[in-house]
Parts: C-alpha cells; sequence; structure tokens
C-alpha cells in the first residue's frame, strides 16, 4: 500500500466540521434572513443532507451583535431538563458579551451561580424549577438594551419530543407551549431567536403527540434540499482536490448518475469505497467499473442504511409502521407506487383517512419523491436496501 497516498476530504458518520465542511452559502443566508427579519426558524429536510454540519458552522461563524450557540438535546430526557439547558445555553451566551457584563455579573450573584464553564453551570443552590428561572431571564434579556441578540440552535427537539412523550406525553406538550410562548411574547422574543432541527419530521413527531401541527405555524421555514447536479460536481470536484484519487468530470458525472440522490453523505460513501478499492491496487486512475463495483458493495453493506427503517421502527407505532413499509417494500420491487396503488394498500391497513399524510411525510424525510404522478424511492441505495431485506416481494 502506496504510504504516500493522499485520502479524499470526506468525512463518513460524524458531522463534517472545518476542513471538512462543504460550505453552501445559499442556505445560511435564508436562515439569516429568516433570523433578521424578527423570525424562529425551521430547519426541513431530508435526512443526511448536513443540517447539524450548518447549525455549527454558523455557531463558529459568528456575525456582528449576534450571539450563537448549537446544543443536540436528543439525550434530554424530563420538561425539567430540557428548561435547565436552555436557561443554560442563555448563560453561557451572556457570559461573552462584554457590553452587558456589569449586569450579567450582579445577575450571576444574584443567583447563586459560583462558576460557568464549556462543561456547564456550578451552583452554590441550583433552582428546582428552571421553566420558571428561564422565563424570568428571558425577560430580562429582553429588557435590557445592553445584551446583543442570541440564537440558540436546537438540533434533535423531534426526537427529543418522542422519547419524553413516551414517558410522559404531557411533558412533551408543556415543551411545544412553551417553546411557542417564548417566541409569541414581544416581553420574551426580541432577543432570543431558536433555529430547531432533526433528522426525523417533525410535523410528524409533533402531531402524534398534539394531534395537529399548528403549534409549528409561526416558524419560518427553511428548507434544505439535496444538492444539485452541479453543486453535487463542485462538492465531488472540492472533496477529490488535493486527493491521490484520480476522478474526472465524466466519471463523477457516472457516479452521480448511479446514486441519483446528491447529498454528501451519499457521494462520501461511494469516494470511501472507491479510494480503499484504488489504495489497496495503488492504482489511482478510476473507471466506469471502479464505480459500478463501489456501488454493489455499499448496497452490501445494510449498516450503513439500516437507519433509515429503524427510524420509522422506532418512531411510528406497529400499524403504522407496517403500512408505510409495505410501501416502501413494493415501490422497491415495482420502481414505484402510483395513488391508486397506495390507496388500496390504505384500505387493507385501515388507513384511508390520513394516507396521504404518510407519503408527506415520508417525502420530507427523503424516502420518495413524486415524478410523473407516482412515487419513487428516492435513492437507488434505499432501493436496493429494502429488496435486499425483503427479497420475496409477496404483498
Amino acid at each position: 500500500m502506496n504510504k504516500n497516498w493522499k485520502d479524499p476530504n470526506i468525512i463518513i458518520g460524524p458531522v463534517a466540521e472545518g476542513d471538512n465542511f462543504f460550505k453552501r452559502d445559499d442556505l445560511v443566508e435564508s436562515i439569516w434572513d429568516g433570523l433578521k427579519k424578527g423570525n424562529c426558524v425551521q430547519l426541513t429536510a431530508p435526512r443526511r443532507v448536513g443540517k447539524t454540519s450548518i447549525m455549527q458552522y454558523m455557531e463558529k461563524m459568528q456575525t456582528e451583535n449576534y450571539k450563537l450557540i448549537f446544543s443536540n438535546i436528543e439525550g434530554i430526557q424530563s420538561a425539567n431538563e430540557f428548561y435547565e439547558r436552555i436557561y443554560t445555553l442563555l448563560l453561557k451566551r451572556l457570559d461573552v458579551m462584554d457590553k452587558a457584563r456589569m449586569w450579567f455579573e450582579k445577575f450571576f450573584k444574584s443567583r447563586s451561580i459560583t462558576k460557568i464553564s464549556k462543561d456547564g453551570i456550578e451552583w452554590e443552590k441550583k433552582p428546582d424549577d428552571f421553566l420558571k428561572e428561564t422565563n424570568a431571564l428571558l425577560m430580562e434579556i429582553n429588557d435590557n438594551p445592553e445584551v446583543e441578540n442570541i440564537v440558540l440552535l436546537l438540533d434533535e427537539l423531534p426526537v427529543m419530543l418522542f422519547n419524553i412523550s413516551k414517558k410522559d406525553i404531557f411533558e412533551a406538550i408543556s415543551i411545544l407551549h412553551n417553546l411557542r410562548y417564548w417566541r409569541q411574547q414581544t416581553e420574551m422574543n426580541k432577543k432570543v431567536k431558536y433555529v430547531l432541527a432533526g433528522s426525523v419530521g417533525i410535523h410528524y413527531v409533533v402531531t402524534k403527540i398534539e394531534g395537529r401541527s399548528a403549534v409549528l405555524g409561526d416558524l419560518f421555514t427553511v428548507i434544505i434540499n439535496p444538492l444539485s447536479f452541479d453543486e453535487a460536481l463542485e462538492y465531488s470536484r472540492w472533496a477529490t482536490a488535493d486527493a491521490t484519487l484520480v476522478l474526472e468530470d465524466l466519471h463523477i458525472a457516472y457516479l452521480l448518475e448511479k446514486i441519483q440522490y446528491f447529498t454528501p453523505f451519499f457521494i462520501n460513501l461511494m469516494l470511501h469505497e472507491i479510494n480503499i478499492q484504488a489504495k489497496k491496487i495503488n492504482y489511482p486512475i478510476i473507471t466506469e467499473k471502479d464505480i459500478d463495483n463501489a456501488f454493489d458493495r455499499i448496497v452490501k453493506l445494510n449498516d450503513y442504511f439500516k437507519d433509515w427503517k429503524a427510524r420509522l421502527y422506532d418512531y411510528m407505532s406497529k400499524d403504522d409502521f407496517d403500512f408505510v413499509n409495505e410501501l416502501l417494500i413494493h415501490t422497491a420491487h415495482n420502481g414505484s407506487i402510483s395513488i391508486q396503488e397506495i390507496y388500496d394498500k390504505a384500505v387493507k391497513h385501515n388507513k384511508t383517512a390520513d394516507y396521504m399524510g404518510f407519503i408527506f411525510d415520508l417525502e420530507k424525510d427523503g424516502y420518495l419523491a413524486e415524478i410523473d404522478d407516482r412515487y419513487r424511492i428516492i435513492s437507488p441505495f434505499l432501493s436496493a436496501f429494502w429488496k435486499r431485506n425483503y427479497p420475496q416481494f409477496s404483498i
């Protein structure tokens, strides 16, 4: 193996940061457009398109008169723990504001806080009711002319809500309503804004908790689509620019034709597998056959795609999952599915009242796309995964 071989600039699994992050300035500008108009923002996107990377990038690229802070809230287990996280994030941002230093030091002492660090807050006596404390803090922040704008970038909100709802649905409902209260009350929303995102469709989770998604109606929505063909071509060039691998534009185009759905994650899977094989034989020039072989090897590695199925299984009732899974099995084996075929399966599963809601969620979460009045699985990788997992199609 060539010890001087240089791998492509790609990340598989962890969030892309720093030099590994491919900037999408148009999306960042759209988010800022919403925030600067006084809105809170909801990031809507299929899975694996880079929501978390964009939010973390924004946190690092601070803007004048705005202090941003990112937090993945997936692991939070209760409403009070959520309110504590919000309170802590606000304090951390206030702690780096020079203009409001004197006010904040007084506040700091009045709340028996002994230390603020990147690891959290230390108290002489920790509050029992963090919702009460957060409400009071928000009012003080918004009433203070020296405090800069604060933006809380909250990732995996739907997962957190779903997990809490399984233990206590009323706690999940309280979080939804308090988030809306903070966003809409003038005495609390002038200087504190929220960017909310998740790898599970938030509308689906909220509807399951509340029976409707109107509680999100005030959010400014930014849709994060997969890369266009030209963007995917540019991304592939960028990822391989300094690599030993030699991938001409003609072959990048062929690679993109194979995967069809242009997310950095799917492109990275291909580049990673192609690079591994080329490195083994120390031959950097890539052919269409190398691309075909890489695609076939990836399809056999189910671990890359198990999470797509697991997300549906984990966040749906058994009846809902059985219905949606049958739709995906049918679509994978037949290449597409019509509205009539969807309706027939909805009749079978007793889902006629809301069957198109499932389709809309599958579209938003990156499973299906409507093309020429038929629905198709959006990625050949996912289609191949469902066929391999359900090779006998008899539904």
